[in-house]
Formats: C-alpha cells, structure tokens, sequence
C-alpha cells in the first residue's frame, strides 16, 4: 500500500510539471519529516508485587527533517465500533498526514494501516498505534527474547531536541493530543523537537520474567511499519546493548544519536 501511494503521488508530481511547462522556476519541494529516535536512557528493573519482572527504559522520538511530522485522524460520529485489538475503545480509522512545502503550501496523503484510539493506558487521550516499538534481542544468538507493552503513543513538542535544525520553532507547535468528544485530533513533531516517554509510565517496559542472565541488545524504532512519509528510512532506529543479571541491568554501550 505505501508503494503504490508512492507511486501515485509522483505520478501526479511529474503529469503537473508537464502539464505547466515542466521545470518551471518556483515549483514547490517538500519539506519532509524524518522520524528517529534518540539514545535510550534511565534503564531500570522493576519486580512486582506480582512476581513479574519488568525492563523500564526512557524513549524520545524526534523530529531531524526539514519539516513537521503531523497527522490528523478523523471519525464520523462518537458511536462506532473499536480498533482491533483495542475493541472497547473510541477509534479513527481514516489517518492522514499533511505534506508540508518550501512555497508555504502544503497537501495531505492518506497513511493506510494507521489509526488512532483513545485511551487504552490510563491516559484520557489519543494515541497513534504503535508508533513505535520495542524489541530485546539475545546478542549470543540473535533471538528475540521480548516486545514493548506499549502500543499507543500521543505524541507533541514537549522535549527539545535540537533547535539549530533549519525551519525549528523556538517554541512548541503542537501542544496536545485532543479529548474523548473530539471527531478530529491532530498530532505532530516540529523540527527540532522529541516526544519523551519516561520509564515510569504505563505500559513503558519489555517484561523480562524469567529472563536468563546475559548480554542483551534492545532496539526502539519509530514507525517500523513505514505508514508515514519521510525523508530517509535509514535513521529509524536506534539501540543499547545492555548486560542483565539478577541484581540489575548494566549499560554496556548505545547507539549514537540521530
């Protein structure tokens, strides 16, 4: 689905400049988002009451392109059936994501596969389902030994990246991520700017119980299923490699920075 909207968006591209004198002067560039994700921090073990054993982390999801990452979800009504696998929440299906231009001008594409449901981690907001993700890889084979539990992010400028990145705000552009009776919500990242996700919040860990003692690498990427447009799908990801034992988790070494 992501190629053919591809293509079809560069069809258009290349039927307008022909239709209009092809290579004219002043024809609009995109300015093109570039998700990545910032060196993960505040590692920590949590033993629960329950007898589980959680790996906690810090996560930021940034903003490096030469525009804003934004994108809108909309519903008909605040009747209607969920998302799966979030079935008793509120859901917007129809996800879009605005195209920003160096002429000031702008257009939207469709993100298919995308969606937004509300709730679902003791947040009264919208979130964007699996923005990101998480793994934890074995280092001595390569297996993968667990996922994030957290799927849903609300993601806006609340952590400041990088402001000498061309076109940063010197302030936040996007503040929030809308309310239960919304029919609308839109969400982004200016440039320059990062979500951050704490380790202490809900569903912000890997569950390691049972875990074997050993060296571990674990990754955190943003937008693994490609819904978006960006400029560069090479800088998606990043990772620590991490020694676990019984008494704690130790940082062996990380990823740089985007």
């Amino acid at each position: 689905m992501r190629a053919v909207r591809r293509s079809s968006v560069l069809l258009g591209v290349v039927l307008s400049m022909f239709l209009s004198g092809a290579g004219s002067v002043g024809a609009a560039t995109d300015r093109l988002p570039d998700l990545a994700m910032a060196r993960l921090r505040n590692f920590k073990i949590q033993n629960t009451d329950s007898g589980q054993r959680l790996l906690r982390f810090s996560t930021i999801i940034v903003n490096v392109g030469k525009g804003p990452f934004q994108t809108t979800g909309t519903r008909p009504d605040t009747g209607g059936a969920g998302c799966d696998p979030e079935p008793s929440t509120a859901c917007m299906r129809d996800v879009n994501q605005r195209i920003f231009n160096d002429a000031g001008g702008y257009r939207n594409v469709d993100a298919p596969g995308a969606y937004m449901y509300f709730a679902g981690d003791g947040h009264t907001h919208w979130h964007v389902r699996d923005l990101e993700t998480y793994e934890l890889i074995r280092s001595d084979n390569g297996s993968k030994v667990g996922t994030g539990a957290k799927h849903g992010f609300c993601f806006y400028d609340n952590y400041i990246y990088n402001l000498n990145l061309p076109g940063a705000p010197g302030s936040p552009v996007y503040r929030d991520c809308g309310k239960s009776t919304d029919l609308s919500v839109t969400m982004g990242l200016s440039v320059g700017w990062g979500d951050k996700y704490n380790a202490a919040l809900p569903d912000q860990y890997i569950d390691i119980t049972g875990l074997t003692p050993g060296r571990y690498r674990l990754w955190a990427i943003a937008d693994d299923s490609n819904w978006f447009m960006e400029s560069s799908e090479a800088n998606q990801a990043t990772w620590a490699d991490l020694q676990i034992g019984t008494g704690g988790v130790t940082v062996i070494k990380k990823s740089p920075n985007p």
